[in-house]
């Protein structure tokens, strides 16, 4: 009983001391989120949303939901980005 104990002893201690390197880990993703409202202040639904990252070109895509927010996560960090929003009707 007093080996076992001492093997999860030990096991905890190991994962203890590989946490603080999980938590030092720096921010990878970023993401833009908002809201798009016509010239009258209500929400579009629909609306395609593009945003490309100037410095590499790389573009992310987004549709607004029925309330007129839109996100786009999993995007490179950093900017400047540019954000056009398409919208037909």
């Amino acid at each position: 009983m007093k080996r076992s104990c001492a093997i999860w002893l030990a096991v905890a201690a190991v994962l203890a001391m590989g946490t603080p390197s999980l938590l030092a880990q720096g921010v990878t993703t970023a993401s833009i989120s908002g809201v798009v409202n016509d010239a009258r202040g209500n929400p579009v639904s629909g609306a395609n949303i593009l945003a490309v990252h100037r410095p590499s070109g790389t573009s992310y895509t987004a549709r607004t939901r029925a309330d007129g927010r839109v996100s786009i996560p999993g995007m490179r960090t950093g900017g400047p980005y540019r954000l056009t929003v398409a919208y037909i009707g």
